[in-house]
């Protein structure tokens, strides 16, 4: 772990970001830091600088699953859901089953209005991660909306 890491672990995004630029000005080719620095661009609501930061390290790394599933996030959060699934469907061809893209792609399909293939996302990454109280939430909000009311108590107990 970086000094970058723990101070974005801390919440303390500014210091991390000038962290992992110090090491990036060392090491250009640093993929993890790259990867990084867009997380902590992306918490200071700076989403163009951190897909830009993402991307780099996608470069560099061509099948690197984190920075793909990161990317997705930002993607999401520029009204960009469409990309945002092939970011995720990038991360899972490098990263099969990973539970947090899982969860992360039936949120962009649930938004794209393909809710059975975010059922079966959400699903899917409850396998990989049971105890998410997170994805059964948010699995739970889904089947609320589909009107499945009975199924979305049971997700909700299981997200509580």
């Amino acid at each position: 772990m970086t000094r970058g890491d723990i101070l974005l672990r801390l919440m303390q995004w500014p210091q991390a970001l000038a962290s992992y630029d110090a090491a990036l000005a060392l090491a250009p080719d640093f993929a993890e830091a790259w990867n990084n620095r867009g997380v902590a661009l992306k918490n200071m609501a700076r989403l163009e600088a951190s897909l830009e930061s993402h991307e780099r390290a996608l470069a560099i790394r061509q099948y690197y699953a984190e920075a793909w599933t990161n990317r997705g996030v930002v993607l999401r959060q520029l009204n960009r859901p469409a990309e945002a699934l092939a970011s995720y469907d990038r991360a899972l061809a490098a990263a099969p089953g990973d539970g947090s893209t899982l969860a992360n792609r039936g949120a962009v399909l649930k938004d794209l209005g393909r809710f059975d293939e975010a059922l079966d996302s959400y699903d899917r990454a409850l396998a990989a991660r049971p105890r998410s109280a997170e994805t059964w939430n948010n699995r739970g909000n889904l089947l609320r909306d589909l009107r499945r009311f009975d199924d979305a108590l049971a997700s909700y107990d299981k997200a509580l």
